[in-house]
């Protein structure tokens, strides 16, 4: 974003107290250790920081405009700075980032694609921009900035030549999604899946819905809705929308919808897509059948957004794969497949599901961590991980954390000794365990919360020379 302290002013409605109006900024900024020169600083405080305790860094480095709560918090007169900043005080700065974000949205000609989610909302997010960027100047969230903060920041970055933007959308409680599509004000929303996750503010499956709902909701009789018609849950929350729906799945009717599915070895998937009236052939390079799925909504996301069949092919063959989800690696003759990014109790079935599937002469090797954010049903959750994980084709499980012990003495109470069960305390001693045990030919599949951190053992792992 560039403009001038008047266009703060006429989003964030504060009080200008140093500078003129047609003072100029380039850019927007809330960490003073990458402001650069002319960009209007936001003195934000999150649970960790605030940046008002970082005013004279910002300054130094030349901020164009600085935007506070606490204007007592201004450094005193330096003689460091050649041009001072202009200065804006309002009530609260993390609603005038957001503010700010909503008017840089609706200063030009723009369209907007939420994605939400309990799984695969980043690697959706990321194939959808892959398809419009075939057409389209296209914004996109980076990683996973997908909260309060991140999804501002991600439109601070729009241009005037920017004609779509990708979003995603995260939350934790009720009536962030509704926050976020406050600012963003999507055209077009996307909910890939409903499952359990983020129950500690949420108590249950049905809060869950609501939460994510909230995306629905926000559109308009002109948006359009990509509804999982495989998902109870989902398909729940289309049925007294506003907008126009388009329907995604494999396993009921659906405008999109993908059948005569081959898994190719190790190599992902081959699959047709009928396509309202159109049938695609689509080559998925990548494991994980949730992946499939991932795909249909992208595709029914670009023919929302009028691009040809044939251009969509091409742009899902751009998709660059996002790290640690099913990312796979080979060390020492031994394949390794690293989805540590994230767990909850749905993609631990469905990594559960990949390493049963994975075509493999040695043995199959499962390394969990904790599933974090679960709340009331953490204790049953992983009890129930365990019971799966007895039912697989998993040989060696490898449980790292207090939550996951109970898996693995859940698995080792019905799997006896048809799977060898080894509980540690630490990522070390897990991994000096692979390094002693893991052959060639062996599959290796590590999964955990992102707080268990769980490819710290896949790091310590490759870096042997065992």
């Amino acid at each position: 974003m560039q403009g001038q302290a008047q266009d703060c002013l006429n989003a964030i409605k504060g009080q200008l107290l140093h500078g003129d109006l047609d003072c100029l900024f380039k850019g927007v900024s809330i960490n003073s250790r990458t402001v650069s020169k002319g960009e209007l600083f936001v003195c934000v405080k999150g649970e960790r920081f605030d940046g008002h305790n970082f005013l004279a860094d910002a300054i130094d480095k030349g901020a164009g405009g600085i935007i506070l709560s606490d204007p007592e918090k201004l450094p005193g007169e330096t003689g460091r700075v050649a041009e001072k900043p202009f200065v804006i005080q309002v009530p609260d700065t993390l609603k005038a980032l957001q503010d700010l974000a909503g008017f840089q949205r609706k200063r030009f000609p723009f369209k907007v694609v939420a994605v939400t989610g309990t799984n695969g909302k980043s690697t959706t997010k990321e194939m959808i921009a892959s398809i419009l960027a075939t057409k389209f100047k296209t914004l996109k969230t980076q990683g996973n900035l997908n909260n309060h903060i991140g999804l501002p920041l991600t439109l601070l970055k729009r241009e005037s030549s920017h004609e779509v933007g990708v979003l995603e959308m995260g939350m934790s409680a009720m009536g962030e999604i509704k926050r976020l599509a406050e600012i963003a004000q999507p055209d077009i929303g996307v909910i890939t899946n409903i499952s359990e996750g983020h129950l500690v503010q949420l108590k249950n499956l049905k809060d869950i819905q609501s939460a994510k709902g909230e995306l629905f909701d926000s559109l308009t009789e002109k948006g359009t809705a990509i509804v999982n018609a495989d998902d109870p849950l989902v398909l729940e929350l289309a049925r007294s929308l506003r907008a126009r729906t388009v329907t995604f799945g494999i396993d009921q009717p659906a405008d999109v919808r993908a059948s005569e599915i081959e898994s190719k070895d190790n190599q992902g998937f081959q699959f047709k897509v009928k396509l309202f009236d159109k049938t695609l052939s689509i080559r998925l390079p990548y494991l994980g059948y949730c992946n499939i799925y991932n795909t249909l909504a992208a595709l029914a996301t670009g023919y929302s957004m009028g691009i040809q069949e044939e251009t969509m092919t091409r742009g899902l063959e751009n998709y660059q794969r996002m790290s640690q989800r099913n990312e796979q690696l080979q060390h020492r003759g031994i394949d390794l497949i690293n989805d540590a990014y994230n767990a909850n109790p749905r993609s631990m079935t469905e990594a559960l599901k990949t390493l049963d599937n994975f075509k493999t002469q040695g043995r199959r090797i499962f390394v969990i961590g904790d599933m974090l954010e679960l709340g009331d049903r953490s204790i049953p959750a992983h009890k129930n991980l365990g019971e799966e994980i007895a039912q697989s084709k998993t040989n060696i499980l490898v449980a790292v954390g207090k939550l996951a012990g109970l898996s693995a003495k859940s698995a080792q109470a019905l799997a006896g000794e048809k799977i060898q069960i080894l509980e540690f305390a630490d990522h070390q001693e897990a991994a000096e365990f692979l390094i002693q045990e893991a052959k060639i030919k062996d599959c290796v599949m590590f999964k955990g919360s992102r707080g268990a951190a769980i490819e710290k053992i896949l790091q310590i792992f490759i870096a042997s020379n065992n």
